[in-house]
């Protein structure tokens, strides 16, 4: 079988990095796997004897996807492949969509979520998801999701949970902040993660629990106006921003409780890391809420923007230690449920066989 990914990930562009390492061990099962990607520049090489990495320096939005579609056609038209899959449902996913039929291939289209989905980009998903030959999603909901609003026949549906490294799962999580009391979120800081809504929380929480911190990791768009916004309320000593982090376990080893208040999410990565070293979790109802950390078992679910629900259950979660390890627990045993490495692979290549019976 003879794969070519079209990508959103430039993280594969370094050897090093965690991207490109799973890009190798998709690679080991298969013939050939060739990825493109648009990047700051263009530039080929291999990351082992089956992968290939064609970088394709992006322009505007037009031209940068006419030169993708240009090398992408140049690709297929040099080796006999099978599949292409690709990470976009939008306007990549729509070009993928018109190679694999004028190429005669399978098509896999990756749902992570869907964000920013309105008007053309909405349009856009639905065409592609339903001509699609496979679709792979993270999680239960997005499958229901696919069938329900897009009309993705079953057959065609993998779940595959996203495989973290990170599973260490311990299910006593140990504090080493006894001091204070660390509420942590980790990820993009953009819009649809909503961050905002815990600094505004904390406002509130600190009057009852002043040893309570609120420790923000990860970087993006957002994070001047989130600093921008602990002035007024005023929450400044209360609220700390470290940026992207390289290691990310050592925050989960020192929080109390973690917290998602994203407004979507197809999966939340962070929530099964978090899980794993027994930390409780406070998540709004998204992604794998309802499926990984179900309300009162593994976790707390509020709804999406609900600030008074959101301190209700971190004040809950500060007074009551009990509590804390129970869910926690719970949290950390359903992880340790999750497909192994070895099973998830295998999960990807179903998929991919998917892609090609059903063009058949």
């Amino acid at each position: 079988m003879k794969i070519l990914s079209i990508s959103l990930d430039k993280n594969i562009l370094d050897k090093d990095s965690a991207a490109a390492k799973r890009m190798v061990e998709y690679g080991n099962l298969v013939e050939r796997y060739t990825i493109l990607v648009l990047a700051d520049r263009d530039q080929e090489f291999g990351l082992s004897d089956k992968v290939k990495v064609i970088a394709i320096r992006k322009s505007n939005k037009f031209f940068s996807l006419l030169k993708l579609k240009r090398r992408a056609a140049e690709v297929l038209n040099s080796e006999n492949y099978n599949i292409i899959t690709v990470q976009d449902a939008y306007f990549i996913g729509l070009i993928a969509l018109k190679l694999a039929k004028k190429f005669h291939l399978g098509l896999e289209a990756q749902v992570h979520g869907f964000e920013k989905f309105s008007g053309a980009r909405k349009l856009l998903a639905k065409k592609v998801l339903r001509n699609a030959d496979a679709v792979r999603v993270v999680s239960q909901r997005l499958k229901r999701q696919l069938i329900s609003d897009f009309g993705v026949a079953e057959r065609k549906i993998t779940v595959v949970p996203i495989y973290s490294e990170h599973r260490t799962c311990n299910t006593q999580h140990i504090t080493y902040t006894n001091d204070k009391f660390i509420f942590l979120t980790v990820g993009r800081l953009v819009p649809v993660k909503n961050v905002s809504l815990q600094i505004k929380a904390m406002r509130h929480i600190v009057k009852q629990f002043p040893q309570a911190e609120l420790w923000i990791v990860g970087d993006g768009e957002q994070r001047q106006a989130l600093e921008e916004l602990c002035y007024p309320l005023p929450v400044t000593r209360y609220v700390k921003f470290f940026g992207w982090q390289e290691n990310v376990e050592k925050f989960y080893r020192q929080a109390d409780v973690f917290l998602l208040t994203s407004n979507s999410e197809g999966w939340g990565l962070a929530v099964v890391e978090a899980a794993a070293q027994g930390l409780p979790i406070i998540m709004t109802g998204v992604g794998l809420a309802g499926e990984v950390i179900k309300d009162k078992e593994s976790g707390i679910v509020i709804p999406v923007g609900d600030q008074k629900e959101l301190e209700k259950a971190m004040a809950v979660l500060t007074e009551d230690q009990e509590l804390r390890e129970k869910l926690g627990r719970n949290a950390a045993e359903v992880v340790k449920k999750f497909p192994s490495k070895e099973e998830t692979l295998a999960l990807y290549k179903k998929s991919w066989q998917t892609a090609v019976d059903n063009k058949i």
